[in-house]
Order: structure tokens, then C-alpha cells, then sequence
């Protein structure tokens, strides 16, 4: 599968459907299912955005997961620059103008799976819809 990284709190936007459009500079050929994936980065500012713009009461930055996939959904197309598609500004996680909007559907969120992020779409190398977390032994004693 494949996945896109973002700031928090963008990625808990998007993974609990309330943006529905995210803005970047560059336009991804790719159309499909994706994993939203959290990182490590924070946007503390952001949080009153998506309070007072957005309406939606996001939780604290400390209490946001981040370094792993957050959420699924579909990559489903791409708006030009300027182009608002229909959605409100209240559903969109705004970078300016110039930006192209990525139209995610579908998405919902899913446990917290630790993984690293990388710029731009990334290959997963495990499938988030059928993770089990590795089962933690026991250090193992010393032989002699």
C-alpha cells in the first residue's frame, strides 16, 4: 500500500474525515488506497486553525500520535490550483494558493502502527488493514 506523511494535526484530520482535501506543490500520478502517516513534526499553530477555521476541536499536540500510520483511505483525485472542487475551506488543510488539492475518501482512522515516514508517496512493506504488532519476548538469559 502505499503512504502519504503529514503534520500533525493535518493527519488526524484526515484520518477522522474532517479535511477532505490536503494541498501540496507537486501532483502524484497515483490514485488508490493509501495509508496516512503521522510524523514526527508537529504544527502546534495549526491546532487553532483547525479549531477556530475548521470548527473541530483537535486534540492537544501531546496527546497526537506521531511517527506511524494513523489512518486509510483512498486517494481518489487531484484539484488544479485554485480550483476548490466544492469543498469548503473548513475541509481543506489550506497551504495557499498554487497548491494542488489531494481528494482523499473513504478514510477512517486505524490503531496507532509505529513506522518511519518518507517525502512524497512511499511503499509500505507491510499491510496496515492486517498488521500485528511483533510479540515482545523476554531477553533471553545468558547461556553459560
Amino acid at each position: 500500500m502505499k503512504a502519504l506523511s503529514f503534520y500533525q494535526p493535518i493527519a488526524w484530520m484526515l484520518a477522522h474525515g474532517h479535511f477532505v482535501v490536503d494541498d501540496r506543490t507537486w501532483i502524484p500520478y497515483y490514485r488508490g488506497p493509501i495509508a496516512i502517516h503521522a510524523s514526527k513534526t508537529g504544527l502546534e499553530d495549526y491546532i487553532l486553525y483547525c479549531r477556530h477555521v475548521a470548527g473541530v476541536e483537535v486534540p492537544d499536540m501531546a496527546d497526537l500520535a506521531r511517527g506511524g500510520i494513523v489512518g486509510i483511505g483512498e486517494l481518489v483525485d487531484v484539484l488544479q490550483p485554485g480550483e476548490s472542487g466544492g469543498f469548503p475551506i473548513e475541509q481543506r488543510a489550506y497551504s495557499g494558493p498554487g497548491h494542488y488539492g489531494l481528494v482523499f475518501a473513504n478514510v477512517r482512522p486505524i490503531e496507532f502502527i509505529p513506522c518511519r515516514g518518507k517525502p512524497g508517496l512511499f511503499d509500505l512493506v507491510f499491510d496496515p488493514l492486517n498488521y500485528t504488532a511483533p510479540v515482545i519476548v523476554e531477553k533471553q538469559g545468558s547461556l553459560f
